[in-house]
């Protein structure tokens, strides 16, 4: 019995890191950011990209600025092994208390350019991924991503619709 969960364990955790994929596309060439991001029934997109500052342990965000906030998060803090990370974020204590919320992923595959970037450089990628279940009042929900982006990396790329231009400020 005891062999049998052993066994079990290592094939669970097997299948978590088959389900994460990442490819290194140094020929990627992509001009914007559009990320569809499904939760329950709705559906709306991301085109905003920020980055926090650190070329050491660089996270890029993709979301919409806003009260309430679904932002995925491609942290290349180790730079052979990028992860894709998804945030809740919400302008009152929505999470038990907390403004945020991290969510796990079931799966995701993320396609980027590079994994080393310094200020100035051009992040750009394809990602999709899907949360495990987050419980709520009426039982609970998963959130799905599926896009494109695209970031200069120390830059606030905003725009709220995808027929804008980005506004680009100096994230300093």
């Amino acid at each position: 019995m005891r062999k049998t969960l052993q066994i079990l364990i290592l094939l669970t955790f097997g299948l978590n890191l088959s389900a994460q994929e990442v490819v290194i596309e140094s020929e990627i060439k992509i001009d914007s950011t559009e990320l569809k991001i499904t939760q329950s029934d709705f559906e709306f997109y991301a085109y905003s990209t920020f980055d926090n500052r650190k070329t050491d342990s660089l996270i890029v965000t993709i979301g919409n600025i806003g009260t309430s906030i679904t932002a995925i998060k491609i942290d290349l803090t180790e730079h052979k092994k990028p992860k894709v990370k998804l945030t809740l974020w919400s302008d009152y204590g929505e999470y038990d208390g907390k403004n945020t919320l991290d969510v796990e992923l079931e799966f995701y595959e993320l396609e980027i350019n590079a994994t080393e970037f310094k200020k100035g450089d051009r992040i750009m990628g394809r990602v999709k991924g899907k949360s495990k279940m987050i419980s709520n009042n009426s039982g609970g929900y998963q959130i799905e991503f599926d896009g494109e982006f695209s970031h200069i990396i120390g830059k606030l790329m905003i725009k709220k619709k995808a027929e804008q231009s980005f506004r680009i400020i100096d994230n300093e």
